[in-house]
């Protein structure tokens, strides 16, 4: 499955800020869960991808895994290395777990420099608490 993903605009059709419902509307049945023990809201699981809502249903973050091919700019990000992630995202800083940027808000997740999942979130996703 391919992917485009905007950094800090969205994913494919499904862009941050659109309801529940009409993400499900276009990336089909999913089903709903508490990701984090913090949580205040459920978690879509489409498969593919998680997809993260506020407490206004609204998305605010797209997590994808497994054998989804992302591209940025049509460059391709995940799956890949961290080193051909951050020719594409060029303020992909790596951490312990991966590598993530505050300005495009997308966090990759590569424990032991394998990725796992990258996720793209709305603008400023990782500046709130």
């Amino acid at each position: 499955m391919r992917l485009d993903a905007i950094p800090t605009v969205g994913v494919n059709e499904v862009k941050f800020g659109m309801n529940r419902d009409e993400v499900r509307n276009i990336f089909g049945e999913a089903t709903e869960f508490y990701k984090f023990d913090d949580d205040t809201n459920t978690t879509d699981d489409f498969g593919f991808c998680h997809v993260f809502y506020d407490d206004d249903d609204k998305c605010e973050a797209i997590e994808i895994f497994d054998e989804a091919e992302v591209y940025v700019d049509g460059k391709l990000v995940f799956p890949t290395d961290l080193k051909s992630a951050q020719e594409v995202i060029r303020d992909l800083e790596e951490d312990d777990e991966g590598a993530m940027s505050f300005e495009a808000s997308v966090g990759i997740y590569a424990p032991d420099d394998e990725m796992e999942s990258i996720l793209f979130g709305k603008k400023d996703y990782y500046d709130e608490d």
